[in-house]
């Protein structure tokens, strides 16, 4: 039985060990990987690269994509000023994850599932906003991801069927979420503070934001639905059985 094949972004880290020794590399948790093997897929590496467009045979290869999270994207995308609190992306990742979702979400009709900042730049490409900061608290309380938090999914969402599920509790773990959503999204999951946790594209069957890491929750049957739902949508993308 053939496995869909699913792509998952990388991170972009800068490392010069002397000012004259570019030791920069790319960065993809395992957690991830090992997430979409257990739903039944075949990961796919897709690296920042300099031009997205060297890329896309890989977007003509594989029938799903995870875009990750990471750190901050410019605030000026979308309309305000850079704060203190901003924790910059490389450029060399901003540059190529702008291109790349306009890109995927433009000119493929693949299902997709972005995680935190993966959520995030698809609200920005959207016409969306950011709220830069929500403190330290019910959405961020240290990176090992102890502490979590309600979240209400709506009953009507193809998130919610995605899950089998409508109340969960998710990882604490982003300090920017999503102010505002614009074009073909809407938001399908809020936390008890009314912070957005979940977005769904009205037009297309399974493209799917969500804020926390569900990669870093493989005990909880709820995201193991998430990712076999992706599974099951790219499947259906090209008729191969999930």
């Amino acid at each position: 039985m053939r496995k869909p094949l699913i792509g998952i972004t990388t991170d972009h880290v800068r490392h010069f060990p002397q000012p004259d020794r570019d030791r920069s590399y790319l960065k993809l948790y395992p957690q991830y990987c090992t997430a979409v093997i257990a739903a039944g897929g075949t990961p796919v590496v897709i690296p920042t690269a300099p031009n997205a467009e060297d890329i896309r045979p890989l977007l003509e290869l594989v029938q799903g994509v995870i875009i990750v999270g990471g750190d901050d994207y410019p605030a000026e995308w979308y309309g305000k000023p850079t704060i203190a609190t901003d924790v910059p992306v490389t450029p060399q990742r901003a540059s190529f994850d702008r291109a790349f979702a306009k890109m995927l979400f433009e000119q493929t009709d693949l299902p997709v599932l972005g995680v935190c900042g993966g959520m995030q730049l698809t609200a920005i490409w959207a016409g969306g906003k950011l709220i830069q900061h929500l403190g330290e608290g019910v959405h961020r309380d240290g990176k090992e991801g102890f502490t979590r938090h309600a979240v209400e999914v709506e009953k009507d969402s193809a998130f919610a069927k995605a899950l089998g599920a409508t109340s969960i509790e998710v990882n604490s773990q982003h300090h920017q979420a999503v102010e505002s959503v614009a074009g073909p999204l809407r938001a399908c999951a809020k936390a008890p503070d009314g912070v957005i946790e979940a977005l769904e594209f009205t037009d297309h069957p399974f493209r799917i934001g969500i804020q926390w890491h569900p990669e870093r929750m493989p005990d909880d049957p709820r995201m193991q639905n998430l990712f076999k739902a992706l599974i099951v949508a790219a499947a259906a993308h090209l008729n191969v059985p999930a």
